[in-house]
């Protein structure tokens, strides 16, 4: 992603909305925009829409209207709640131009088809969605919004899509932890790409994040490959169980459901790895040496103390002996001894 310089602000809404676009492309450091220039205003969901043919659809009472509020009183101070319909309008707008971006020689028919296989509309969804999340302020300030609207940067906006952008995140963080990238790198590289190139992008890094490249055959590496892609979209399809639950429940099942996905993806690789790295066999102990007899042979020391009577304990060495027994009431218990207390079975 490219560094996004200050602009002036636009100066009505129909130049915030000409301008929405390039600015998503500068911010994003994407090849390109899919989208046309044209804007439809609509009545009643969805909030907005990024339509295949290049059209932005934009809701009238949860977008529009606000943002015809907002320039309505440019430069003035407004209340939190006011601030925060402004905030959550410009949200949706950047989240609907990332839909649009992609490389340069990117096209709509191929993305769109990408977009029915499994997994797909739920990783679009979930990467548009954060990657604008975490890049509001930024969209903002480039386009000299917080000028318009004083106090726009400092308020919460509600996010969109619980059931898909923890899981996103999750994953991301991870794979990006185990390539060494900086926080965030994978998911701007996510967003930069359209459905089409989204997921290969995703298994490069899952695949790559391993020993696995500098082991395989190609071959080998076609199979892991297949296995770790069947395991990604069967598992992110799965997160449109939540999508219905109300944002809290969603958001916990999400990153519940990703932990596991995470689990037996690490399990996979483990699989995957340790196939180039055989156990070795068991250690075998050898034999014992035969005697001549079978059994031991006394020493003469022995023999010689064989027939002899054992001592009587004198009074003094009864004495020793008892001062030497530990009491009974004194004994550390067993569940009170050094690691007895620290194990807890398994539920």
């Amino acid at each position: 992603m490219t560094a996004a310089l200050v602009t002036a602000a636009p100066t009505s809404l129909e130049e915030l909305l000409a301008r929405s676009g390039p600015a998503a492309v500068e911010l994003s450091g994407a090849g390109q925009s899919a989208w046309n220039g044209n804007v439809v205003e609509t009545t009643g969901p969805p909030l907005g829409l990024a339509d295949w043919d290049g059209t932005l659809y934009l809701g009238r009472d949860h977008i529009l209207d606000p943002l015809r509020h907002m320039y309505e009183h440019a430069g003035e101070e407004r209340p939190v709640h006011v601030l925060e319909r402004y905030r959550e309008a410009l949200g949706t707008l950047l989240h609907e131009q990332a839909h649009f971006l992609g490389p340069a020689d990117a096209t709509q028919e191929a993305a769109r088809g990408a977009f029915t296989r499994p997994g797909a509309r739920q990783l679009e969804e979930g990467v548009a969605e954060a990657w604008a999340q975490n890049h509001l302020d930024e969209y903002l300030t480039h386009l000299g919004l917080d000028k318009v609207a004083p106090g726009i940067k400092d308020v919460p906006a509600n996010g969109y899509y619980p059931a898909f952008v923890p899981a996103v995140r999750i994953l991301t963080t991870d794979v990006e932890a185990r390539n060494d990238l900086r926080p965030g790198e994978l998911l701007d590289a996510l967003n930069s790409q359209t459905a089409e190139g989204q997921f290969p992008l995703l298994l490069n890094a899952v695949y790559n994040s391993t020993r696995l490249p500098s082991l395989d055959s190609p071959d080998q590496a076609a199979e892991t490959r297949f296995r770790l892609e069947t395991l990604l979209r069967e598992g992110l399809a799965q997160l449109d169980a939540f999508e219905l639950l109300p944002s809290g429940g969603a958001a916990a099942h999400s990153r519940a459901f990703t932990g596991f996905l995470l689990n037996r993806i690490h399990t996979e690789i483990k699989a995957a790895e340790s196939h180039h790295f055989p156990h070795p066999d068991a250690c075998t102990l050898p034999p014992p040496t035969p005697t001549t007899t079978g059994r031991l042979v006394p020493n003469p020391l022995q023999t010689a103390l064989s027939g002899l009577t054992p001592p009587t304990p004198t009074p003094a060495t009864r004495a020793a002996a008892s001062s030497a027994t530990p009491h009974p009431q004194t004994h550390t218990p067993r569940s009170h001894a050094r690691g007895a207390s620290s194990r807890t079975s398994s539920p």
